[in-house]
């Protein structure tokens, strides 16, 4: 395992995880390369195989490989990243920026994230086992937490539409600008102001955990965090006991933020 903090290039890091043979990439590890599509349109890969070179220098220059054999601390950290337990993982922005990612994996003892970073290098550093959803959360932009308390209302008060019990988690979506049905007007409004402000980021965390069949079982609806000028709010999806999707939007603190998460593992 890395047993220190280490900042890889996205190509480098892509190189050690082919060559250890670990199959596609964590989607939280997925992000776009920069190459010459031209060229390679005209059928000249020279400039792919000039960044596959490029990487292998860069593992070099770390002491994260020799030739093209991948250093043994290097490959058991992907191997862990490939095949965690239990792993926390987000998708966010900030302002302008490109969306960004962080991923935090854990198995027994060890522990490991992974952040991206603006300049195309991961970021991959051990933490601790007990930490994990503290560590992902920690990754995020700071931001101070909103206004106001929690807010909780059926989804279908939000969306406009009469209340069903039938109604399909994926149908609908809080940031509809329909007029509020029901007797949840109140905190209807409230929400609708909170989605009104100007936004300043956003992002989504996940969890998921591998079954005694080695099975990844993903949380069934992630965590979404929007930034305004006001601050950062939390917006959840759950089931009321007649099985009705309710939305709780609360103003989200780190504390909140690493609870809540830990809960979808």
């Amino acid at each position: 395992m890395l047993r220190t903090r280490v900042a890889i290039p996205v190509v480098a890091l892509y190189n050690a995880w082919q060559s250890v043979g670990l199959g596609s990439p964590h989607n939280a590890l997925v992000t776009a390369v920069e190459f010459d599509e031209d060229r390679l349109a005209e059928g000249d890969v020279g400039g792919l195989a000039d960044l596959a070179r490029d990487g292998w220098a860069d593992l070099e220059r770390l002491g994260l490989a020799r030739g093209r054999q991948v250093h043994a601390d290097l490959a058991r950290s992907l191997r862990l990243i490939a095949e965690a337990g239990t792993e926390y993982y987000a998708f966010f922005n900030a302002g302008e920026d490109d969306t960004r990612s962080a991923l935090v994996v854990q198995s027994g003892d060890d522990a490991l994230r992974v952040v991206l970073r603006q300049d195309k290098h991961f970021v991959v550093e051990p933490v601790r086992p007990e930490d994990a959803a503290q560590s992902l959360v920690s990754a995020l932009p700071e931001v101070r937490p909103g206004r106001g308390g929690v807010i909780s209302l059926p989804e279908d008060a939000l969306s406009g539409r009469q209340p069903r019990r039938d109604a399909d988690e994926g149908g609908g979506s809080f940031l509809q600008q329909s007029r509020p049905t029901g007797g949840h007007t109140q905190e209807t409004q409230l929400v609708r102001k909170l989605l009104a402000e100007q936004r300043t980021g956003g992002g989504q965390l996940y969890a998921a955990r591998r079954d005694r069949q080695g099975r990844k079982q993903r949380c069934a609806t992630p965590l979404t965090y929007f930034d305004t000028v006001t601050g950062r709010y939390l917006s959840a999806k759950t089931r009321g006991g007649d099985g009705t999707p309710w939305i709780t939007v609360q103003p989200a603190d780190f504390t909140t933020l690493q609870n809540r998460l830990r809960q979808l593992a």
